[in-house]
């Protein structure tokens, strides 16, 4: 009897099917420096217009896709505001700091889920120079380390607006956003709504 093993080690250790390899091989390439990709080009306008977003840039990792956002929301002496579980803190080398040169604040939420509330209370007093600049809110969903927790999307539009009201950005590490909108039943173009940048693993 022949039986294949499923890797549960991670969401990234999927390996491309023969069909997908042919696509691969077939598939028209350029510089994409010179803007001479159609393939990049095409995935990059297919995303943008699944979520309703002005644009999107093809990277090689969730990692890079999140560094990205994150430093293009914040400046030197800025804030984070994730759960303490959270991708961009827990494995990204560091990299809020070193990318954005921004500090991280950590809170401890339902298996990975923060609140409204929660973000509300953290947020920095902008008025006192002795604290980092509260700048940007990072959920995960769903969240990994959470053993695949999914956040109510009403909770989202909360924290969407304490956002509003403090003059935060909000960023979407959704390398398992798929399987959450499938779950619940959800829309790509809400998500793409309430979020000011999203990361997602096609």
């Amino acid at each position: 009897m022949n039986q294949s093993k499923i890797d549960l080690r991670s969401d990234t250790v999927t390996k491309p099917s023969s069909l997908m390899l042919e696509a691969m091989m077939a598939a028209e390439v350029g510089d994409d420096v010179f803007g001479d990709d159609p393939t990049v080009h095409k995935l990059e306008e297919k995303t943008a217009s699944m979520f309703g977003m002005e644009a999107a840039l093809f990277c090689t990792s969730g990692t890079m896709t999140n560094q990205l956002a994150i430093r293009s929301l914040c400046s030197p002496g800025s804030e984070v505001i994730c759960d303490k579980l959270s991708h961009v803190f827990l494995y990204e080398g560091g990299g809020i700091a070193l990318n954005a040169f921004s500090s991280v604040k950590t809170l401890n939420g339902d298996r990975g889920r923060i609140t409204a509330g929660q973000v509300a209370a953290s947020v920095n007093n902008a008025n006192d120079i002795h604290l980092p600049v509260s700048r940007l809110v990072a959920l995960e969903n769903t969240m990994n380390k959470g053993g695949g927790s999914i956040y109510d999307f009403q909770e989202i539009i909360k924290i969407k607006q304490v956002c509003k009201d403090n003059n935060l950005s909000l960023h979407l590490d959704g390398a398992r956003l798929f399987n959450a909108l499938v779950e619940r039943k959800e829309s790509m173009k809400d998500f793409g709504n309430i979020f000011d940048s999203i990361s997602i693993c096609l």
